[in-house]
C-alpha cells in the first residue's frame, strides 16, 4: 500500500514511502504529511535503486488529482516533483492513449551525478498505479491531511 509504480515500454520508476512523519497529527508546509522514501528508476540499461528521497503525502495526493484528470481526458501533463528538485517526473499524455515519461533523478545535491531519463508508456499501463495512488490518498488526506 506504501508504493506506487508507473510502468513503461523500457522502463518503471517505484516511489516508496518508507516513514510517514507526524501522520495523523502534524503535518507538513508542503500539504500532507513528510515522507522518508525510496526510490528505483529503470530505464533502459540504466537504473536507480534504493534512493532516499524525501517529499509529501500532500505531493502525492496533486499527483494523483493531476494523473487521474490526465488519464480521463487523454491529454494533458502530470507532473511529480519534491521540494529539494532532485527527482523531477513529467509525464505527457497525447489523445491516442500514449504517454511520455521523462525527467531526472539526483541523488546527492552537490554532485553532478544526474540520471536522465526517458520512456514511453500508455494509458493502460495506468489503471494499477491509479489505484496504488488511490489508497495512499484514501489512507493519508488531501493537502490538509486526515483528521
Amino acid at each position: 500500500m506504501n508504493e506506487f509504480e508507473i510502468v513503461g515500454k523500457q522502463g518503471f520508476i517505484r516511489i516508496e514511502l518508507n516513514e510517514v512523519i507526524g501522520f495523523p497529527n502534524q503535518t507538513s508546509y508542503l500539504g500532507g504529511y513528510d515522507v522518508k522514501g525510496k526510490i528505483e528508476i529503470k530505464s533502459g540499461n540504466y537504473y536507480v535503486k534504493g534512493a532516499e528521497l524525501w517529499f509529501s503525502t500532500g505531493q502525492v495526493y496533486e499527483f494523483f488529482n493531476q494523473l487521474q484528470k490526465c488519464y480521463n481526458n487523454l491529454k494533458g501533463s502530470a507532473t511529480f516533483s519534491e521540494s529539494e528538485n532532485f527527482l523531477k517526473l513529467d509525464l505527457r499524455f497525447n489523445r491516442f492513449g500514449q504517454i511520455n515519461i521523462q525527467g531526472y533523478f539526483q541523488e546527492i545535491a552537490n554532485q553532478e551525478n544526474i540520471l536522465q531519463y526517458e520512456f514511453e508508456s500508455e494509458q493502460s499501463y495506468l489503471v494499477s498505479t491509479l489505484h496504488q495512488l488511490k489508497n495512499i490518498v484514501d489512507h493519508y488526506g488531501d493537502l490538509k491531511g486526515k483528521k
